[in-house]
């Protein structure tokens, strides 16, 4: 951490050293003056404007040295939940899926939280490390006997500590792997809801037999953790006060100091108990954080290595350069291979062949399971081609321009996420736009917007699934992909989907991919694909009656 912060800005980094090191200094310099008019070394009227403005400058360092801190230990969470945010928007979407969302829900939350507070304790930690070796040193100034003995001793009881702190560092690390098992039961939880209050008796064994036990094991193994490092912790604070005893009772035996060092020496040795206390005290959540950070960096360092080949949307666009009569989308052989129930029997979509033109209206039907998504996510760009290849207006596209690709798609996933936010709200054409649009889908009666957001998303499926429909249609991408965008519709809404909208989105020279399974209407498209078991077994042109068997059904 304290590398990071020195990267993070190496003045202000060395800035809150040096006022650490002035905080120090004043501090032994009280010490000093203290010691002094208790053996009465030096006119009292002198030492009192000597401890009066030690004690100011000790203030004022200690507190610039503590906001440097603060400012630089937040900059430094601040730009580690950004970095993490874009990491994970960069990263192909089959490697978040790998991942899981519970593993990185625990990432964006628990470990960032773990690591801002302990970030919040570096000024504290740093400040009293600076103090302790100011300290030391003024000790070594007046006895190098008694500085040496002190430096075995906190060598004997470091060395201790290290040894003895490996059993909670353990259960420490066991602590972070079962949070990944606590935030996966709650997300099945608030998931599953619906299902879980529709059966008692499977909601009280989710409760008994899921949750629970990973709870307790949590709360076992952080209990377990954290009492080894009090007691650790208070070992190494008996220790200290052994040696202040030694000092007093067993020291002047064999060591003739001046009574003013024995004073001076002894009011040092109470003056370090509070930051040394300090600086115990935070070494749990140090430890933590050490642990949370290394989760963090090992999944940024996953999500780098699968995005290390893409390329960030630069200023030069490969697909703005048309070529006339061309296809607008072109699949030649593409295939995408999935787990199967045994990894002898994977699923596998493809190999496909498709020929797309601008402004079609294609409908893709098929049964549950039969590539239908899969075939969609290959068309996004969110997976990648196991084999074969997509050109965008004969350009293959590839990792180093997909997102680019990208950005000709709007797509509402059947599991779509509707964001509050309103993106394009400080253009006032689009709030008109979307206003429009909200009252012809019915939704001006709940909803507004304001403040850049929509006033609710608390609405039914259908009132959702309109409102992703008007986020889509504010994109004005040449190409739409609706994933089952009708079932949670009435029938009103549904006829007026297929015989206004989609017309209307053809009429604007949108290309658009519907999946759906509404047979009664489907002679509002242009084309049919239907797909079973990974392949393409009918493509029907409904503008000419005619069929045309895909290549490798032909070759089958």
């Amino acid at each position: 951490m304290l590398r990071d912060l020195y990267r993070q800005s190496w003045l202000r980094f060395l800035l809150a050293v040096v006022a650490g090191l002035g905080s120090g200094f004043s501090g032994a310099g009280v010490i000093k003056m203290v010691s002094s008019a208790v053996s009465h070394a030096a006119p009292l009227p002198l030492l009192a404007a000597g401890f009066f403005g030690c004690v100011l400058v000790q203030l004022l360092c200690r507190t610039f040295s503590q906001w440097l801190l603060t400012m630089l230990t937040q900059e430094l969470v601040c730009r580690l939940r950004v970095e993490v945010c874009r990491d994970i928007l960069l990263t192909p979407y089959k490697t978040l899926e790998r991942l899981g969302k519970a593993r990185l829900l625990a990432i964006l939350t628990a470990d960032i939280g773990t690591f801002t507070q302990a970030a919040q304790l570096m000024p504290l930690v740093l400040g009293g490390g600076v103090m302790i070796i100011v300290c030391l040193g003024y000790l070594a100034w007046l006895s190098w006997p008694v500085f040496l003995c002190f430096a075995l001793i906190l060598v004997c009881g470091g060395s201790a500590y290290y040894a003895l702190e490996r059993w909670p560092r353990l259960r420490m690390k066991q602590v972070r792997e079962q949070l990944d098992v606590v935030y996966q039961n709650f997300r099945s939880l608030l998931d599953g809801t619906r299902e879980l209050q529709l059966n008692s008796e499977r909601s009280k064994y989710f409760v008994d037999q899921v949750v629970g036990p990973s709870a307790y094991r949590f709360k076992t193994l952080l209990v377990r953790g954290m009492t080894g490092y009090a007691l650790v912790n208070n070992a190494g604070g008996t220790l200290y006060y052994l040696f202040i005893g030694l000092f007093l009772f067993v020291v002047p035996m064999w060591l003739r100091l001046p009574a003013g060092d024995m004073i001076t020496i002894t009011f040092l040795l109470l003056y370090l108990i509070q930051p040394i206390a300090d600086v115990m005290s935070a070494l749990p959540s140090l430890r933590q954080s050490s642990i949370a950070l290394g989760r963090i960096r090992q999944v940024k360092a996953d999500l780098a290595q699968s995005s290390s080949e893409s390329a960030a949307i630069s200023t030069t666009d490969p697909f703005s350069r048309t070529v006339t009569g061309a296809p607008l989308l072109k699949l030649d052989a593409v295939c995408h291979r999935f787990p199967g129930l045994t990894d002898d029997q994977p699923f596998m979509l493809g190999p496909l062949n498709l020929t797309i033109r601008s402004g079609e209206l294609i409908f893709i039907v098929g049964g549950n399971g039969s590539g239908k998504t899969t075939l969609a996510m290959l068309l996004l760009g969110l997976y990648e081609p196991e084999s074969g290849k997509i050109d965008l207006s004969n350009v293959p596209v590839d990792n180093h321009n997909v997102a680019h690709y990208r950005q000709f798609f709007s797509a509402v996933f059947s599991d779509f996420h509707l964001f509050q936010e309103f993106f394009g709200a400080q253009d006032r054409g689009i709030v008109e736009q979307a206003t429009y649009y909200l009252e012809s889908f019915g939704l001006a009666h709940k909803v507004k917007i304001a403040d850049g957001k929509f006033t609710t998303t608390s609405l039914s499926a259908g009132q959702r699934k309109r409102m992703a429909l008007i986020s889509a249609y504010l994109e004005d991408r040449p190409v739409y992909i609706l994933d089952e965008w009708a079932a949670d519709q009435d029938p009103t809404f549904k006829r007026v989907f297929y015989t206004e909208l989609l017309p209307e989105l053809k009429r604007r020279g949108k290309t658009v991919f519907v999946i759906s399974h509404d047979d009664a209407y489907f002679e509002h498209a242009d084309r049919i694909i239907k797909l079973s078991e990974g392949k393409i077994i009918e493509d029907i042109d409904l503008r000419n009656f005619s069929t045309s068997e895909p290549e490798v059904s032909a070759s089958e």
